[in-house]
């Protein structure tokens, strides 16, 4: 399972972006937002990136793989 290793929405308010600037440059969508305020790991490769690159960050900072044993149980690893 994947999950987030900070808070996104926190981090990125930190760097002034919020939902204004994101309706202004249109760098990440109202919905990503939504969703990584609910620790929803559900978005795309290009909203990563951009949360990336706007957190100055790299990809292992913003998320990880947890293993669970429900989730491989469910695809029968």
């Amino acid at each position: 399972m994947l999950r987030y290793r900070i808070n996104i929405a926190d981090e990125l308010e930190k760097k002034g972006f919020n939902s204004y600037i994101a309706k202004k440059t249109k760098l990440i969508s109202q919905d990503t937002l939504r969703k990584v305020k609910n620790k929803d790991t559900n978005i795309s490769l290009e909203s990563l990136n951009r949360i990336c690159m706007i957190l100055d960050m790299q990809l292992g900072d913003l998320i990880e793989y947890v293993e669970d044993e429900a989730e491989k149980r469910k695809y029968k690893i």
